[in-house]
């Protein structure tokens, strides 16, 4: 007989088992992956626990970008991505390119909060669409590291979830 003092997985609530020597390696294997699952829970938690201020810090156009983010889980992994079409350029900006003009006079008319329906923009939709692409054109578009910033937090935040389980 031999005694294991093995970690419980959630609150690491340490349990004393009486088990026999040939059973060791196995009680060690489901000590170690009780142990990874509480720190899976961990890691989830502390991202979870920031994506509020995640959401918050995303631009607001029509609400997709913060509408976005999403955790997803696999046996071996989380992870915590935007899914918008345009995240990308969101996240890490880009260089200058000619975007087209439908969704900036979309855009434009919801900025200027304009009456004017399509095809027929009023001349303020069609300046502002034109004025953002020439510039876009010109310039790119500066990236905004919505989630690049918060990864520091994130990961403080994930320390003491871990912190706190012990």
């Amino acid at each position: 007989m031999f005694k294991l003092e093995s970690v419980i997985a959630q609150r690491f609530i340490l349990v004393i088992k009486t088990i026999k020597m040939s059973d060791l390696s196995r009680e060690l294997a489901l000590a170690v992956t009780d142990i990874q699952k509480a720190q899976k829970v961990a890691v989830a938690n502390g991202i979870i626990k920031y994506l509020p201020e995640i959401i918050k810090k995303s631009p607001v156009d029509t609400g997709l970008f913060a509408q976005s983010w999403d955790l997803i889980e696999s046996e071996r992994s989380i992870v915590l991505g935007n899914y918008a079409p345009h995240a990308a350029i969101v996240e890490n900006g880009a260089r200058p390119f000619t975007p087209p003009i439908a969704p900036l006079l979309a855009w434009a008319k919801r900025v200027l909060q304009d009456g004017s329906q399509e095809p027929n923009y009023s001349s303020r939709v069609w300046a502002l669409a034109k004025y953002t692409q020439n510039k876009i054109s010109r310039v790119g578009m500066e990236p905004k590291h919505i989630l690049e910033d918060a990864l520091p937090k994130i990961i403080n935040q994930i320390k003491d979830e871990l912190e706190a389980m012990q």
